[in-house]
């Protein structure tokens, strides 16, 4: 059946106590779950009007301590966690439910343009408060990070690309190195913004955000707009929101935004004990930043390397 309901993963989180602890956590009966994704690190899933996220394997600690941040921030812009705690090893997080059609959804322009502009507003906000508790990436380190890893799994060409390119990849960093830190969400994209009525925008899914260069938010989010050929009126306005930062800085990050998520995802492979360390994935990012240096930053993009 084409909408089947995904079977609840009882083999790693019990349905009745989950139950229970999300009744808990609102002081009252709560409605059957709806599982909203399900993978192999964890389930979200929807009981009327809160979210329920279960972490089979806690890669993502900080989250606790970023909505903490981020609930300080008017006007709102993320979803408010109710609670968060520690569940026979799991993390369990549990957050108001949104309405409203995602951008990808409505699937316009102005979509992702007031979403840009959500993003840089919140970063700007983000990067005036204490970041403590949350794990930092210094964007110096990025053009060497994966040179520190074992990369016999990679083409021959793919490495010494990337050894001939550090000094050229080196000065991108260094010249980002003056934007000021703040949260770098590493998934927005247009499935993870709310679209609500009157244009308000909610952000979702900050558990991964880290702290360094707020640029490399931008990826996913460009790549939504590459596909409406939208590129220069979604960067404008993040532009225009961001302030002190132009189209040359948003390139230089661009450029070093594969090697960073390469990094990321072999580090998720590993933890989650997979059999290969995202090895394919590796390979296409490797080349993603190779072309990003040589045909331009905002010419390369990873949906079209992954198009069959």
């Amino acid at each position: 059946m084409p909408n089947e309901q995904p079977v609840w993963p009882g083999e790693h989180i019990d349905l009745e106590t989950a139950t229970r602890w999300v009744a808990s956590a609102c002081k009252r009966d709560v409605a059957a779950p709806e599982i909203l994704q399900l993978k192999r690190w964890g389930v979200t899933a929807r009981f009327g009007n809160v979210v329920l996220k279960a972490s089979f394997t806690p890669l993502f600690p900080q989250v606790t301590n970023i909505h903490a941040i981020l609930d300080t921030i008017e006007p709102v812009a993320v979803p408010r966690l109710i609670a968060s705690g520690r569940v026979d090893g799991q993390l369990w997080t549990l957050f108001e439910f949104v309405e409203g059609p995602t951008a990808e959804e409505v699937g316009t322009v102005d979509a992702l343009v007031a979403t840009a502009r959500e993003l840089a507003r919140v970063q700007v906000a983000a990067a005036k408060l204490d970041l403590s508790g949350i794990p930092v990436l210094d964007v110096r380190h990025v053009p060497s990070i994966l040179l520190e890893d074992d990369l016999s799994d990679q083409p021959a060409e793919s490495m010494q690309w990337l050894r001939d390119a550090q000094v050229s990849l080196q000065r991108d960093a260094d010249a980002l190195a003056d934007v000021p830190r703040s949260l770098d969400h590493p998934d927005m994209n247009g499935c993870n913004a709310i679209i609500q009525d009157g244009g308000r925008v909610i952000l979702l899914d900050w558990e991964e955000a880290t702290v360094g260069c707020p640029l490399f938010s931008l990826d996913r989010l460009l790549s939504d707009a590459h596909e409406l050929s939208a590129v220069e009126p979604v960067t404008r306005a993040y532009l225009d929101t961001f302030g002190k930062v132009g189209i040359e800085q948003i390139e230089r990050a661009m450029r070093l935004l594969p090697l960073k998520l390469a990094h990321e995802f072999r580090s998720y492979a590993r933890a989650l004990g997979l059999p290969n360390p995202h090895t394919r994935l590796t390979t296409l990012l490797l080349e993603l930043a190779r072309r990003r240096s040589t045909d331009g930053p905002m010419n390369s993009w990873l949906s079209d390397l992954l198009a069959p």
